[in-house]
């Protein structure tokens, strides 16, 4: 469940679509949240889908910790990535934080090395501080800072209003 002081806008058609803020959304705020409209595929499940289908639900999927890819039901699935992500998931991914101020009108993106990312992604993020080709061994070099992102925009999760905080299971 995205935030929902969020739209689906077209970026460009090399990129498509992307996840914008309607309006500020503070530090600390849970910009996504998974819930029981969410599809959870488990290997079984997946291999038995056809090719084009099993195309579609890697684009548009990501990987849990038990190698289960989720499938948001919302526009969630159309968050983009970002070398200098503003939202990150915490633990299993059960919900992502805004780990800094994100202003009305800006994407809300998200760092895919952070999501078990399966195969190498050339990125167009355009950042001053993009990495050219995201990979899962990326991780290992963004893991401390994210973790220092994490932990300073945890402090403030109390502090600011939280619509998503009924999905939050614990």
């Amino acid at each position: 469940m995205l935030h929902p002081a969020t739209e689906l806008r077209k970026i460009n058609d090399q990129v498509g679509y992307g996840i914008f803020a309607t309006q500020s959304i503070p530090q600390g705020t849970i910009t996504w949240a998974l819930d029981p409209l969410d599809q959870i595929f488990d290997l079984t499940k997946t291999e038995q889908l056809d090719h084009q289908c099993r195309e579609l639900l890697t684009k548009y999927t990501w990987v849990n910790t038990h190698g289960q890819r989720i499938l948001c039901w919302d526009f969630g699935r159309f968050m983009n990535h970002n070398c200098e992500a503003n939202s990150y998931g915490l633990g299993n991914c059960q919900f992502e934080i805004a780990i800094r101020h994100i202003a009305a009108g800006e994407e809300l993106t998200s760092d895919y090395a952070t999501i078990n990312l399966e195969e190498p992604l050339v990125c167009q993020c355009g950042s001053s501080r993009c990495r050219g080709i995201i990979t899962l061994e990326h991780l290992e070099d963004i893991a401390p800072n994210c973790d220092a992102l994490i932990r300073s925009a945890f402090t403030r999760i109390h502090e600011v209003q939280q619509p998503l905080w009924h999905w939050i299971e614990s």
